[in-house]
């Protein structure tokens, strides 16, 4: 599967984003374009046995501004802020809702050796997403601000972080560009993802 690179700060207002993007604004030294505002509905699922968790991998289906589509990915390794995980992601054009989308995915039987008969929702992330491109050369990341609401067994929890990803480009030099925005930016990094923290709440409904 693809790896994926990417940078995260806790953010606990919009203030908090717009000081983030002042110091990347200080500091990179490329094309900035943006605002683009997204909005994410993420359906997360799992056989009833949780074989997908079992496995350490997170099943999705993304709603993102009305197109559809199913990633897989493995645990979120964080460390100092960077988030590691691999993914795999299926366009599912041809759905129209969320139901359309399960029967089209449960069309593939398994996927990555694990089942997705039977498959079920667990909890729903719903992300308004702010976003911004960073060009420079052949390196091109993006920033967000993403305020989730996460929704777990009747449970809601509110949470906005800043992440950095890599699109493309140098890993060690998108690394020490994030270096820099950690040193000036004065924000914290989280303990754990979206996902992780989801499943917490899950684990606390238990």
């Amino acid at each position: 599967m693809p790896i994926e690179c990417e940078f995260k700060w806790k953010a606990h207002n919009t203030e908090d984003f717009s000081r983030m993007l002042g110091v990347i604004k200080k500091y990179f030294t490329g094309h900035i374009t943006g605002p683009a505002n997204i909005l994410n509905q993420d359906a997360y699922l799992d056989t009833p046995q949780q074989l997908w968790s079992a496995h350490k991998t997170a099943l999705r289906i993304r709603c993102a501004n009305g197109r559809f589509e199913a990633t897989a990915k493995s645990q979120t390794k964080m460390m100092n802020g960077k988030a590691v995980r691999q993914e795999e992601t299926l366009p599912l054009h041809q759905a129209h809702n969320l139901p359309q989308a399960l029967e089209l995915l449960k069309t593939k039987s398994t996927w990555l050796g694990l089942p997705l008969a039977g498959v079920q929702m667990i909890f729903t992330i719903t992300n308004h997403r702010q976003t911004y491109q960073l060009t420079s050369g052949a390196d091109v990341y993006e920033l967000a601000l993403d305020d989730c609401l996460l929704e777990v067994a009747g449970r809601c929890k509110e949470l906005k972080e800043i992440e950095l990803e890599l699109k493309k480009g140098n890993e060690e030099a998108f690394s020490l560009f994030a270096g820099i925005l950690q040193k000036n930016c004065g924000l914290s990094v989280p303990e754990k993802s979206k996902v992780e923290s989801a499943r917490a709440l899950l684990e606390e409904n238990k």
